[in-house]
C-alpha cells in the first residue's frame, strides 16, 4: 500500500512540474497554444529544460500598413494594442476621445500567436486584419489616418518593438481582454506597464 502511495505522489509531482512549467511558458513566454499544457503534463520535469531553451517567442511583423509619420512636434504619437475584446475597444474609444485633438500619429497593433503555422497562422492573421480594419472604419472623423500592424510574438515584446520602431509617445491597452486568444490579459498589461520606458495608459481614461 505504501508503495502505491509513492507511485501516486510521483505521478502527481510529475504532472505538477510539467503543468506549472507549461503555465509559465504559455503566460510569460508568448507560446499561447494550449497544447503546451498537454506537452508539459506528459513530459513533466523533462519539459523544464525544453521551456528554458525555447524561452520567449521571437517577434515577427506580419502585416504592416503605414502612413508617413508626422513631424516631431505635430502631436502625440499614440500606439493602441487591440485584441478584439470589449475592454480593448473601450480603451481605444476613451483614448481617441481624450487624445483625438492632439494625436499626430495613431498606430493600432494586434498581436498573434507565434506557435501557429501555415493554415492556422494565416487564419489568425486574417482575423486580426479583419478586426483592425473594422476598428479603423469605426474611428471618428478628424483623426489622423491610422497605421496598423499585425505582429506575431509575445504581446509585451511585440508592442514594445513597434513602440520603439515608431518612436511613440504613449501606449494604450485594455486591462483585460479575450478576443484573439486572450492576447492582452491583465497580467500582460501590467508587465507592459512595468517594462515600458514610455508612458502606458491601462484601460482607457476615466469618463
Amino acid at each position: 500500500m505504501d508503495q502505491a502511495w509513492w507511485v501516486v505522489l510521483a505521478v502527481l509531482a510529475w504532472l505538477a512540474i510539467g503543468l506549472v512549467t507549461a503555465a509559465v511558458f504559455v503566460t510569460r513566454g508568448g507560446h499561447r497554444n494550449l497544447l503546451w499544457y498537454l506537452v508539459g503534463g506528459l513530459l513533466g520535469p523533462i519539459f523544464v529544460p525544453i521551456a528554458l531553451e525555447r524561452g520567449r517567442a521571437g517577434t515577427r511583423r506580419v502585416d504592416v500598413r503605414s502612413r508617413p509619420p508626422s513631424a516631431r512636434g505635430d502631436g502625440l504619437r499614440v500606439l493602441v494594442g487591440l485584441d478584439g475584446s470589449a475592454d480593448s475597444d473601450r480603451a481605444l474609444r476613451t483614448a481617441v476621445r481624450a487624445l483625438g485633438g492632439t494625436a499626430g500619429d495613431l498606430v493600432l497593433v494586434a498581436v498573434t500567436s507565434p506557435d501557429l503555422i501555415d493554415v492556422e497562422a494565416a487564419e489568425e492573421d486574417r482575423r486580426a486584419r479583419r478586426m483592425l480594419d473594422e476598428r479603423v472604419a469605426a474611428l471618428p472623423a478628424g483623426l489622423p489616418a491610422p497605421s496598423t500592424e499585425i505582429v506575431a510574438g509575445h504581446p509585451v515584446d511585440a508592442l514594445l518593438a513597434v513602440a520603439d520602431a515608431r518612436d511613440v509617445d504613449l501606449l494604450v491597452v485594455g486591462r483585460a481582454g479575450h478576443g484573439l486568444g486572450e492576447r492582452l490579459l491583465g497580467s500582460v498589461a501590467e508587465e507592459l506597464a512595468h517594462r515600458s520606458p514610455r508612458p502606458v495608459l491601462l484601460g482607457g481614461l476615466p469618463g
